[in-house]
């Protein structure tokens, strides 16, 4: 039984190390990422835009019926050749890696344009385009490169793209941006720069904030670690003082069994000297 707790205490002590480790490893920059906040019945976090404002141009809904992740995911259907997108700022790290990825499934998305996709405001290069109508949801990535002087970029998932409208509906779910250390050889690769109207004074200005954020995230990551540390740590107190008792408590029997004997046989040899004065 008692081998049986010792394997039990340490199996469950891994597994908990590896499973906390790895929810702190990976974090992901992408708030409200599967559209399940809403605020006044739109996602949280996230913006509207439409190169087409006039009205019914671009319909914007969140729906339920067979999401991907959670319960909720976003749409948007172009009734005219449009560029619409929802929009979330995300902050980064200068000179860093990121990975991009989301599900998307799509209903008579027109061939023309760069019908549904992942993309950075201001960039060319996005996702996989999916057009035509899918059976499922479909997985896409997009990487980004950041260079000094970038604080933030904006993530969007929409359907059509600058000077490349569509027309059609797409849904949009399980948003995730993480920091990534190489980018797989011939991944669509968007390299983010600072805009011309960034200057030196505000980098210096705002790096701060930046700082604190990121400092923040990697802090929370440490804390989850720690608490990794701490949960490990009681687990090996409370098996190391079973197993300290029981090798105490082994111990302790064979002498105690050995005095028993040794008291055995003084009982046998009184019986004996009394024996012998008797006869």
């Amino acid at each position: 039984m008692f081998k049986k707790l010792i394997v039990f205490l340490i199996t469950a002590a891994l597994l908990l190390t590896i499973a906390v480790a790895s929810y702190a490893q990976v974090i992901n920059y992408i708030f409200n990422g599967s559209f399940e906040q809403l605020i006044d019945g739109s996602p949280a976090n996230w913006v509207t835009h439409s190169y087409d404002k006039s009205s019914d141009a671009a319909v914007f809904k969140v729906e339920t019926d067979n999401p991907q992740l959670g319960e909720k995911y976003a749409t948007i259907t172009n009734n005219v050749p449009n560029d619409s997108r929802y929009i979330q700022t995300v902050l980064v790290e200068e000179n860093k890696k990121y990975k991009l990825s989301c599900y998307i499934k799509t209903e008579n998305v027109s061939e023309e344009g760069n019908g549904a996709n992942l993309s950075i405001a201001g960039q060319q290069v996005t996702s996989k385009k999916i057009k035509g109508t899918t059976d499922d949801w479909e997985y896409v990535e997009l990487y980004t490169v950041i260079e000094s002087g970038v604080e933030t970029m904006k993530v969007t998932v929409g359907v059509g793209g600058y000077g490349a409208l569509s027309t059609g509906k797409a849904s949009f779910d399980n948003v995730l941006m993480e920091e990534v250390e190489t980018i797989p050889e011939g991944a669509p690769c968007a390299i983010i720069k600072p805009t011309e109207n960034e200057s030196k004074d505000n980098k210096d200005n705002n790096s701060d904030n930046s700082s604190n954020n990121s400092s923040s995230k990697k802090d929370e990551s440490k804390t989850e670690l720690g608490k990794v540390v701490w949960v490990v740590l009681i687990l090996a107190a409370i098996v190391v003082g079973v197993a300290v008792f029981n090798t105490y408590k082994s111990a302790n029997n064979p002498s105690g069994n050995s005095g028993n004997a040794s008291n055995k046989i003084d009982s046998n040899k009184s019986s004996d000297i009394k024996d012998d004065n008797d006869n």
